[in-house]
């Protein structure tokens, strides 16, 4: 599951910040900690990130090195998430985000209002990897009749941000009703 989104600069400096599952922590300590990694990554020679594993999640980065100022793009997920499906977001947020705002980022002056049109998009990149995901196995559940609906919303609204949660609920409703 996609937890949380980051666009920072390089200097750690948030520019987007997507939350939509279930872990919620404090945006400026991550972004800190996001550049700080990347840049011992460097100093090591180790040249970039590609992921960083914990217990229970992971980290997957992707960088832009096209603007003056190189811009990192993470993605926190849960550890058994597969990789290369999380890095296949990555691309697609990264070349959207850039396509879009590369002269923003060019000619930025601090104010990240600039970028908040971007969260449009960065909802409908998570939103289809969500559906393709699990609109399946949550579906099955609800006919299946081995829970009950309520039952399954408390799931959907524990698994998932409120945003994500009554998206996936309502397109679950759709495909019952059809």
């Amino acid at each position: 599951m996609i937890h949380n989104v980051y666009i920072l600069k390089k200097t750690g400096e948030s520019l987007i910040h997507g939350y939509y599952g279930s872990i919620e922590v404090d945006e400026t300590l991550i972004t800190g900690f996001l550049s700080a990694i990347s840049t011992f990554a460097e100093e090591i020679g180790a040249e970039s990130v590609e992921s960083l594993v914990m217990k229970n999640m992971k980290f997957v980065y992707a960088m832009d090195t096209s603007t003056p100022e190189p811009i990192i793009f993470a993605v926190s997920v849960d550890r058994e998430e597969e990789e290369y499906k999380i890095k296949d977001i990555l691309i697609k947020i990264k070349e959207k985000f850039i396509g879009e705002h590369k002269s923003d980022l060019e000619e930025w002056h601090g104010d990240i209002n600039a970028f908040k049109p971007f969260y449009e998009d960065l909802d409908e990149i998570v939103w289809e990897y969500v559906v393709s995901k699990y609109s399946k196995a949550f579906h099955k559940l609800v006919t299946n009749k081995e829970q009950t609906i309520d039952e399954v919303i408390a799931l959907i609204y524990h698994l998932f941000s409120p945003k994500i949660a009554q998206k996936l609920i309502d397109r679950i409703l759709e495909n019952i009703v059809q």
